[in-house]
């Protein structure tokens, strides 16, 4: 088989006996437990645009989309022209470079909120400095998160995935680390109600629920910004999926709620590299300059041996330049619309569905209610059909995120034709399911 290179792409294993290989080395055989599944994974060797090929040389068309990440496609030309440019001067110093300072440039002219910007290695570290940030600036310590929102694996963020109880989400956590955390319902003007009675360092939020592309409404966002300005607690966006996905602004753009605080990862770096940042209004971010605050006491303090290296920030610049692009996001959203309605169309039909979403983000639950929240979620989880669905795209050339929860990701090289593929492979699994 020849691909765009012209490659055979030939390999010596296929992704069984690669699986057995990783089983003796990795735990459960894979480097997070989502990218299992049953009998075994497939391996990509190469992607290219919105395609993905395996060892065993089948191609798919990609909706998993590096999580998300890769809102320009995989390798795209800006992207990889900016790889190997900065292949003649060194990918790490250790020092500071150009590219940190021409990115944090680009993300303060785009986002509405962010005034100052500083750089991590991941989203989950975004989200850490920027509570730890909060903390110092407010004086206070508690902080809260909302049900079912997914904010890396930071201890006090890795509660109320399932719901109001705050229970330990992992062995090896300590209890302690979640004392200060208050779970707030999602999507229920019950939380503003909850945030005037606490006091609250801050509150952060998911725009729009990764995993289940669940949007807030935005009387409910209108609602905790309030909240928030009333009681001094500082409100934070957690855009690690929705930043440069959304909009060139993210969510906040789109929604016209500005937050105190925004945090990213994903897209900040083009898609194709490990990357976070968090920034936000200058009086807070203040706080981490080390020359204005010599008392540690006073001093937020951050960093990372890798944070803002020139490869990562040199390849993120150059995204953020195509994300200027407003068309980028005419085309996704567009075709995100033509998804959502396509499959609204045959759920309304077959009567066994409901489709939620916005924008570039689109999922496909197997129910009639409404979902709105972790709760109505939770009722409507069926993770066998689910991975029935996983399995049949896959069988039909199609990888979606994830097996026990599908929903798509339409990134720049999709187009109608994917689209249509998509919408008819999920009616003939729909009306044989």
């Amino acid at each position: 088989m020849k691909y765009e290179n012209g490659d055979k792409m030939k390999s010596e294993e296929n992704s069984m006996s690669m699986y057995e290989r990783a089983r003796r080395v990795i735990p459960a055989g894979v480097t997070r437990p989502f990218r299992f599944f049953e009998p075994y994974p497939f391996y990509v060797k190469k992607a290219y645009k919105n395609k993905v090929i395996d060892l065993e040389n089948k191609e798919y068309i990609d909706f998993w989309m590096g999580h998300g990440a890769l809102v320009l496609g995989h390798m795209h030309q800006a992207i990889v022209k900016a790889v190997k440019d900065q292949i003649e001067y060194g990918f790490h110093f250790g020092l500071c470079n150009e590219w940190e300072v021409k990115l944090a440039e680009q993300i303060v002219k785009l986002v509405p909120s962010v005034e100052m910007v500083r750089f991590t290695n991941s989203g989950t570290e975004a989200n850490m400095h920027a509570i730890r940030l909060a903390r110092a600036y407010t004086k206070r310590l508690k902080i809260g998160k909302f049900e079912g929102n997914f904010h890396g694996i930071y201890e006090p963020l890795y509660v109320g995935m399932e719901g109001p109880n705050k229970e330990i989400e992992s062995a090896g956590i300590d209890p302690l680390s979640i004392e200060n955390t208050i779970i707030l319902p999602f999507n229920d003007l019950e939380a503003a109600k909850i945030i005037k009675k606490e006091n609250l360092a801050c509150v952060i939020i998911e725009p729009i629920m990764g995993g289940e592309s669940i949007p807030a409404d935005i009387e409910f966002l209108k609602e905790i910004k309030e909240a928030c300005n009333e009681t001094g607690t500082l409100l934070i966006f957690d855009e690690v999926i929705t930043g440069f996905r959304i909009s060139p602004g993210g969510a906040q753009e789109v929604f016209g709620i500005i937050p105190d605080l925004t945090t990213f990862g994903k897209a900040v770096g083009g898609g194709e590299f490990p990357v976070g940042a968090f920034g936000g209004k200058r009086e807070i971010m203040d706080l981490m300059d080390h020359l204005k605050h010599p008392n540690k006491k006073e001093f937020v303090m951050q960093g990372g041996t890798y944070s803002g290296n020139p490869l990562v920030m040199r390849a993120g610049y150059y995204a953020t330049k195509e994300y200027e692009k407003r068309s980028l996001y005419e085309h996704i959203n567009n075709l995100g619309n033509k998804l959502k309605k396509g499959l609204e169309e045959i759920v309304e039909k077959i009567g066994k569905g409901y489709v939620s979403g916005f924008g570039s983000m689109i999922k496909l639950y197997f129910t009639k209610e409404k979902v709105k929240d972790i709760r109505t979620i939770n009722k409507a989880k069926n993770k066998e059909i689910e991975k029935k669905y996983f399995h049949y795209l896959i069988s039909k050339g199609i990888i979606a995120m994830t097996p026990s929860e599908v929903h798509f990701y339409i990134s720049l090289p999709h187009s109608e034709d994917d689209i249509e593929k998509l919408i008819e492979v999920s009616e003939e699994f729909l009306k044989n399911v």
